[in-house]
């Protein structure tokens, strides 16, 4: 039970961090399941628990951006109800929830369709090294692009795709979502805390989406209480440590900008691949 409890809060408190900071929360999460620490762990538990923890705490970051963005979200509900009501279709609330949803299509379309295909890279430790690199050189790019001061309602659809690509490429382990959409929301001109609102509104039906396909594998399993307990825990954990790194990377962004992640994420897949080649 001890070892268990540690097990997950130590990937809680990982997951809350580097789901809202540009550094890959399941490149880390692969890495650090591997450990045999945690991988014995989680073994021990049951089969396949492995998949009940990575859905339960995407569940608890999902949590932590509704509760930090509560003021949009209800701001855009108000907005979506009264456009519908006055069948006034061109309120920025209502751009804005489109821009949303176009967003969120890439993903979920290459979600559905190439699943398989990306849970197979999870397994490949030299991908996931190699990508935390390109990963590292996606946010380097944001410092030589001209910041500019366009709003979330004012991106366009095709924009909005746009970003909404760059969302699904994050599929791939090691590379970012939150850094490859709010680097892709600067590129195509947003304002660089515009850039972060979208990347995590977008996030909300996107981890819900996920989150579904995985519970329909995961109701097929017993678990017992012994695990549900300290897994709530560390759901927990994961909520408060996400809300301060969401609180961290608006600040960030605002002020210094995100490259500064692109260095560490360039380092540690250098690194990686360093140890595996003389492994």
């Amino acid at each position: 039970m001890n070892n268990l409890l540690l097990s997950l809060l130590s990937l809680g408190v990982i997951q809350g961090i580097s789901e809202f900071l540009p550094i890959s929360s399941s490149g880390h999460l692969v890495l650090f399941e591997s450990i045999p620490f945690f991988r014995e762990t989680l073994d021990a538990s049951g089969e396949n628990m492995e998949l009940f923890v990575n859905v339960s705490l995407h569940l608890a970051t999902l949590m932590a951006v509704v509760i930090y963005l509560w003021r949009d979200i209800i701001r855009l509900s108000g907005g979506l109800i009264s456009g519908i009501s006055q069948r006034n279709y061109k309120k920025d609330e209502i751009r804005v929830i489109i821009n949303i949803i176009a967003a969120s299509i890439p993903a979920g379309i290459l979600g559905v369709l190439f699943h398989g295909f990306f849970e197979r890279l999870f397994t490949s430790y030299t991908i996931v090294f190699f990508m935390l690199i390109i990963n590292g050189l996606v946010l380097l790019s944001t410092k030589i692009v001209p910041i500019k001061n366009r709003k979330l309602e004012e991106i366009g659809v095709v924009r909005s795709v746009l970003v909404g690509i760059c969302q699904s490429i994050a599929i791939i382990p090691g590379i970012s979502r939150s850094g490859s959409t709010i680097a892709g929301g600067i590129i195509l001109g947003l304002n660089p805390g515009e850039a972060a609102r979208f990347s995590f509104l977008m996030a909300i039906p996107v981890i819900t989406g996920a989150g579904l396909l995985e519970i329909l594998k995961v109701f097929q399993k017993e678990v017992s209480f012994t695990f549900i307990f300290p897994l709530i825990v560390s759901m927990f954990v994961t909520m408060i440590v996400g809300l301060i790194s969401l609180k961290v990377l608006f600040i960030l962004v605002k002020k210094i900008r995100i490259d500064i992640f692109g260095y560490y994420t360039i380092l540690l897949g250098i690194l990686g691949i360093i140890y595996i080649q003389i492994r």
